[in-house]
């Protein structure tokens, strides 16, 4: 959003709304996004993890790790830790590399799943290598890093 033009969240609600009108798993991710932050549309946190997880449901890796957070956080559902592993488990399965991280620590820490330092090493160690493949992609397609936000 906002590439080479001046950002304008309540047109870029406007795009996502008729693109997830159509069923694009990453237009309602962004839409829960801009509902979770309040761009474009009064902040709404139980809406925007209702849509995270729809996009989640849908196979979104992006909004898999989002539906994760907010059920970590307690942001517009009730904190739930063992769910929270599973939606970053499903976002890692697919290479997320913010997923991987978050698993590493739930595992050292016991949060939803049983304590493993050894499984937490492995996760940590997978999202290393999630990230370093992520920087390479970027760089090889010259998007440079990530917007921040």
């Amino acid at each position: 959003m906002g590439r080479g033009v001046r950002r304008n969240y309540r047109e870029a609600r406007r795009w996502m709304t008729r693109a997830a009108r159509h069923g694009d798993r990453e237009a309602i991710h962004v839409l829960g996004w801009m509902n979770r932050y309040g761009r474009g549309a009064p902040r709404n946190l139980r809406r925007g993890y209702l849509l995270h997880r729809r996009a989640a449901r849908m196979g979104c890796a992006e909004a898999q790790f989002s539906t994760g957070v907010c059920l970590s956080r307690g942001e517009g559902v009730r904190a739930d830790a063992r769910a929270a592993f599973y939606w970053y488990f499903r976002a890692a399965r697919q290479g997320h590399a913010d997923a991987a991280h978050n698993l590493g620590y739930f595992y050292r820490e016991g949060k939803g799943v049983a304590r493993n330092p050894r499984r937490a090493e492995e996760w940590y160690a997978r999202a290393g290598r999630f990230a370093a493949a992520e920087r390479a992609r970027r760089k090889a397609e010259g998007e440079g890093s990530p917007a921040a936000g």
